[in-house]
């Protein structure tokens, strides 16, 4: 407190007085629910959500979903060997409850995959959805998000200048970042890290996940289907295609206790 506080009239001691006691009511009636709590702004972050750090054990515990109280059912890839995973089930749920919910209303084949769809409520079909990403993830990376294969056939990445690998757990690539502008990759932060570094932004779990979940929900909006004969995105969902495993996919969806 300076000397200043040593020249206040009577009038402004009395206006300092009232002024406290108004504050200490206002946060009393705010603890009692009668103020609106205070939002916090995140309209920086590029994708829309708060996107956690990497780090050795997976990375941060994801936000909180739409529907707190739901318990979700475990999802294929999780083990107690593999304790992070069950933070990635955690994640998946949330961006598809939040920022890929578009995704809830379903797709044209959706029974196939799981026949009880269109019976469950909203936190269910977000938890099918997340059983659909984690098969296709088994097929792709079989669980590692640091696999990396080369794509013989696609030529140079154009935000590389590299020969095209497919990388992380949904095996994306750094081009995909030219169209789809909610992938968090950097190029220019990565470019001198090792290539299976996991603190590779491509190759973090959760950057890989909601990229990947964009793509679908894209997918769906534009074509209405998880499989197509052409314009999909993951070979494995490609029917009649080479490398296609749907019904392996399919299996691993109908393995949810949700779907039977």
């Amino acid at each position: 407190m300076t000397t200043k506080t040593q020249f206040f009239t009577l009038k402004s001691m009395q206006s300092v007085l009232v002024v406290a006691y108004l504050s200490l009511m206002s946060i009393g009636c705010a603890k009692m629910g009668q103020f609106p709590a205070l939002s916090i702004d995140n309209s920086n972050l590029s994708s829309g959500i708060e996107t956690p750090d990497n780090d050795s054990a997976g990375g941060l515990p994801p936000p909180v979903t739409e529907d707190p109280s739901y318990k979700m059912k475990p999802l294929a890839w999780e083990s107690s060997s593999y304790p992070e995973r069950a933070k990635w089930s955690a994640y998946l749920q949330s961006i598809i409850m939040n920022q890929w919910s578009s995704l809830l209303s379903g797709s044209s084949d959706i029974t196939a995959f799981c026949p009880t769809y269109n019976s469950l409520q909203n936190a269910e079909r977000a938890n099918v959805w997340a059983q659909i990403f984690v098969a296709i993830t088994k097929y792709e990376s079989a669980y590692s998000p640091v696999s990396r294969m080369h794509e013989t056939t696609m030529g140079t990445d154009p935000v590389t200048g590299q020969p095209v690998y497919s990388e992380g757990l949904l095996q994306l690539s750094y081009q995909d970042v030219q169209w789809a502008k909610w992938c968090e990759f950097s190029w220019a932060a990565d470019k001198n890290l090792s290539p299976t570094s996991p603190t590779k932004s491509i190759l973090d779990p959760y950057k890989n996940l909601n990229c990947g979940v964009g793509i679908m929900a894209q997918q769906i909006k534009n074509k209405g289907a998880i499989v197509l004969n052409s314009g999909v995105y993951w070979a494995v969902l490609k029917g009649n295609g080479k490398y296609q495993q749907i019904s392996g996919i399919q299996s691993i969806v109908k393995s949810l206790s949700l779907c039977k």
